[in-house]
């Protein structure tokens, strides 16, 4: 066991060493746990939480999930754009990339009324 961790323990530490930029070039994801969407356009999302609007940009990339979403896609032949899925006043949870306020997830917490 003694002799594991003489080896694990500097193999580690060269590998942090070695590789820190892959770490910080990917950037920092985030995630807006609950916001009201105010406006979405096809390459924008707008939403609104704790008072403060905030846009992010958003691509045939971003994936859009939540209740209902795959028959809104389905409707569109599988080409629906974010525009086409979710409306002003829908509750949505939001994963981004921190760096260009990219969207790379909107999960659909709960439709408008």
């Amino acid at each position: 066991m003694n002799r594991l961790m003489r080896v694990a323990f500097p193999l580690l530490a060269a590998t942090i060493l070695v590789f820190p930029g892959s770490v910080s070039a990917a950037g920092k994801t985030k995630l807006l746990a609950s916001a009201t969407v105010k406006s979405v356009a096809p390459t924008t999302l707008t939403v609104t939480a704790d008072g403060k609007d905030t846009s992010f940009a958003v691509d045939a990339k971003t994936s859009v999930i939540g209740k209902g979403i795959g028959t809104k896609s389905r409707a569109k032949g599988g080409k629906a754009t974010i525009a086409d899925l979710l409306n002003a006043g829908d509750r949505v949870s939001v994963t981004y990339m921190e760096e260009g306020m990219h969207a790379t997830k909107v999960q659909l917490l709960a439709a408008a009324k």
